[in-house]
């Protein structure tokens, strides 16, 4: 957790040390707005970059984390997508700014968006119960073997784990 926050913090310096950013100083608190809810990942990396950088003095205003999970996420979007222009608010964001807009039909782009730094990387793990299958080729055998319907979960409704469920699904 502790190389995390030191990370979160060299990139923040980073970020508003190179020139692109060396004129510019936040007017008011700087907004980052999570497209979940509370306790997940990305609620857990915004609060991490506030307290490195609040921790660390590298802005003279205060960061707010702004969570707007509503709707899968599309409250965030549909907030972002209203704030145009405005430096003071940055999205921590994962696969949702584009998967979203295709199957929700949402009027938003991600190329309207100003990327500005890949701070982590999420990995998609297959989990079973400590009594099920040990390997993937063992788990795909039972998903096999199971009365119908076989059940999966995830995180949402055409999101990343459910796009790899199915491509499981039909390959195999």
């Amino acid at each position: 957790m502790g190389q995390i926050v030191k990370a979160t913090a060299a990139i923040a310096a980073l970020l508003l040390s190179t020139p692109a950013f060396a004129g510019w100083e936040p007017s008011k608190p700087v907004e980052i707005v999570v497209a979940a809810g509370a306790g997940g990942a990305s609620d857990q990396m915004a609060r991490m970059m506030q307290a490195a950088i609040q921790k660390n003095n590298l802005m003279k205003q205060p960061m707010v984390v702004s969570l707007k999970g509503g709707a899968s996420g599309a409250e965030a979007l549909m907030y972002m997508k209203s704030s145009e222009g405005d430096p003071n608010k940055v999205l921590i964001a994962y696969s949702l700014i584009y998967m979203l807009p295709l199957s929700a039909k949402i009027p938003f782009n991600w190329r309207d968006l100003t990327p500005v730094s890949v701070i982590a990387l999420d990995q998609f793990v297959l989990w079973d119960n400590v009594s099920g299958p040990k390997t993937v080729k063992e788990f795909i055998d039972a998903a096999k073997a199971a009365s119908a319907p076989f059940k999966m979960g995830g995180t949402g409704s055409k999101r990343e784990d459910h796009v790899l469920t199915v491509f499981m699904e039909q390959k195999t």
